[in-house]
């Protein structure tokens, strides 16, 4: 009796990996059209990466903004939210194109990737803080400038050390070294009405270089000293979009003049 339970038993098992087999053998993709703010964070605006949260409205947040709130209830509509495993295991399986697929990429990624993929993806267009420019592809920032701008000027200054820079009024920009340490391009956006907005980004062409450095622009007018600083220096490697300086010094064409407008920086 206990042999044949038990051959019953392995009969029965037999059958049912016989099964799993069979429906993992018929799985098969399928491709759907989403509309991509679907997938986006109702907090941020990001696309979601799991984990996911989901409260009892449906608003569906990332785990940035969750651990933002510092709260279990749901920052759009205050009702309680719970993980959402569904959403993680749909997310974790879809691929998508690159949106540079039009440039050349022919790369299907992972969705959950799709962010730090389009970062590096040698195929986005870059854009160029300098009056003038036109997208490219492929190269950092500052392999761009060394190559196709040539004529812009080199200064070095010393680090803790409010520096001149003898600028040019149709100057567009100065490259500025810190030693060897890092190399900062002063960018002048003469697109400002009757002015020019004057900003600072720290040069990098690999992740690994990013550093912490302080700065100061300051520029002597007609009417006084101006001046902005900041406790960091913005990072770029490639801009993927068009440039927006985080803080820039504002001066007006009235007071600005190539002889009484000096410009000074200080990194630090």
């Amino acid at each position: 009796m206990d042999k044949k339970a038990g051959a019953e038993r392995v009969s029965a098992e037999e059958n049912c990996s016989g099964k799993k087999a069979k429906v993992t053998a018929e799985v098969t993709k399928i491709t759907l059209n989403v509309n991509p703010k679907l997938l986006e964070c109702s907090g941020c605006c990001s696309p979601l990466v799991p984990p996911i949260f989901q409260c009892a409205n449906g608003h569906i947040t990332c785990l940035k903004c969750c651990a933002d709130l510092k709260q279990r209830s749901c920052g759009l509509c205050a009702s309680e939210r719970t993980g959402c495993h569904v959403w993680g295991r749909i997310l974790g399986g879809l691929t998508m194109p690159c949106s540079f697929k039009e440039h050349g990429c022919t790369e299907t990624i992972p969705f959950t990737e799709k962010l730090a993929h389009e970062e590096s993806c040698l195929h986005a267009p870059c854009h160029c803080p300098i009056a003038g420019s036109r997208p490219y592809r492929g190269r950092s920032l500052r392999d761009h400038i060394n190559m196709e701008h040539a004529t812009i000027q080199y200064t070095r200054v010393t680090a803790s050390s409010l520096s001149p820079l003898s600028m040019r009024n149709d100057e567009p920009a100065r490259l500025v070294s810190l030693g060897s340490r890092a190399v900062f391009l002063l960018v002048v956006d003469r697109s400002i009405p009757s002015g020019r907005a004057l900003s600072v980004i720290h040069l990098v062409s690999d992740p690994i270089e990013k550093e912490d450095f302080k700065y100061k622009i300051e520029v002597h007018t007609r009417i006084g000293i101006l001046s902005v600083s900041g406790s960091k220096t913005p990072s770029v490697g490639r801009l993927t979009t068009t440039y927006q300086a985080g803080a820039s010094l504002l001066v007006s064409d009235i007071v600005w003049s190539p002889q009484d407008s000096p410009v000074y920086l200080e990194l630090k």
